[in-house]
């Protein structure tokens, strides 16, 4: 997880957003320091202190970056959301685009690397299915990454606000209540998926909640399904024989954001 998916996930998204000259462990780290925000169910104030003092760091080192684009456009993310759409002359203010920026990093850095991890180990934990797979990589990986997606879910969540007092499933919720879909649950519902918890690439039941839904749906689905499909071809057409050692199931970890703890592989039997 931490030697291949974790850094394929962040330096394509940060060479996508003009980030060059930032390195890997900078951007690993200020996922995990934006990290601390979104799992603070608690509001833990040492959690919150850590989230705050990385998003300073990303405001200072970002800032400039973003003057220069000004100046001198490229074809990077960035500089794109700066200058497209705006009328000749002007450009989107910094200070309004770093929060946007900031949920880029936070939702786009780590979590198609997570996803991508998922997936192989539902491949490497089912080898009758990942010999499919291997045989027709244009066909099946593209099926094995929604199963994977579905299966353990990167983000667990999308937490929202009640407009207006509403009645789900004979509970009312009032208006400006705070509310979370869990959607790990729902892409194991039982009235959908048959044995939700098993990991099956061949399954035929509707899509998936991991992207979520309607004008809530992830904005990065494009890039973040490219992502981990080049990550996961890329390995299997380099370590076709790759198969995890004898050391007990995957372990998994995370609630808000989920992964493989590790991958303990071989890359011959």
């Amino acid at each position: 997880m931490s030697d291949y998916f974790e850094p394929v996930s962040i330096l394509s998204l940060s060479r996508s957003l003009g980030l060059q000259d930032v390195d890997l462990e900078t951007l690993r780290r200020w996922f995990f320091g934006l990290a601390q925000w979104a799992i603070n169910f608690e509001c833990d104030p040492e959690r919150q202190n850590i989230a705050d003092a990385v998003s300073a760091e990303i405001t200072q080192a970002v800032t400039p970056i973003m003057e220069r684009l000004i100046a001198e456009p490229d074809d990077s993310a960035l500089s794109h959301m700066l200058h497209d759409g705006m009328p000749e002359g002007s450009v989107r203010a910094v200070d309004f685009l770093l929060p946007t920026f900031k949920v880029l990093l936070l939702g786009g850095m780590q979590e198609p690397g997570h996803g991508a991890g998922s997936i192989m180990a539902g491949l490497l934990q089912n080898p009758s299915q990942f010999s499919e797979v291997k045989a027709d990589l244009t066909t099946l990986l593209p099926r094995a990454d929604d199963e994977g997606l579905r299966w353990v879910t990167p983000i667990g969540t999308q937490t929202r606000e009640t407009t207006q007092e509403v009645e789900i499933a004979g509970v009312t919720i009032p208006a400006g209540q705070a509310v979370a879909a869990v959607l790990a649950s729902a892409s194991h519902c039982e009235s959908r998926f048959t044995n939700p918890g098993r990991f099956d690439i061949h399954r035929s039941e509707g899509a998936h909640a991991a992207f979520g839904f309607g004008h809530h749906f992830c904005a990065g689905r494009w890039f973040a399904r490219q992502q981990i499909t080049v990550a996961l071809r890329s390995l299997i057409e380099n370590q076709p024989e790759m198969a995890l050692r004898d050391r007990g199931p995957v372990q998994f970890t995370g609630w808000e954001f989920r992964a493989p703890v590790a991958l303990d592989v071989s890359f011959d039997r």
